[in-house]
């Protein structure tokens, strides 16, 4: 997993999410210029909260799976957008949502989740 190309990556493991992103996409005229955390707040944050909503379980699936990979992930700049972006924006979601995304989340996820939270509550 690299830092430079996590938001393609995301889009190739996570293909049912294609069609979810070139909209939010063009909604918010995200391309490779707008930088990762933007594209992952704006575009997979929701993508995030849309699947959970809808109980879409083979998504939510392999979603939280791809967090996980962040998490473990090497490189710094990797976990950072897991952190900032993704943990914090959910955070910001409030204690039900972020409660219900934390049922999902891997062992290491639900980890960086919790570090996030002493912060935020």
């Amino acid at each position: 997993m690299k830092y430079e190309n996590l938001y393609r990556e995301f889009k190739e493991n996570i293909p049912e999410s294609v069609d979810f992103c070139n909209k939010k996409e063009k909604e918010n005229s995200i391309d490779e210029t707008v930088g990762i955390h933007i594209a992952f707040g704006m575009v997979f944050v929701p993508f995030v909260l849309k699947m959970v909503e809808e109980q879409k379980n083979s998504s939510i699936k392999n979603v939280f799976h791809f967090m996980e990979r962040m998490a473990v992930c090497e490189d710094v700049k990797v976990r950072e957008v897991l952190d900032f972006t993704i943990l914090e924006q959910l955070a910001d979601e409030g204690h039900d949502t972020l409660n219900e995304c934390k049922k999902y989340m891997n062992s290491v996820t639900l980890q960086h989740c919790e570090e996030i939270e002493k912060y935020f509550y």
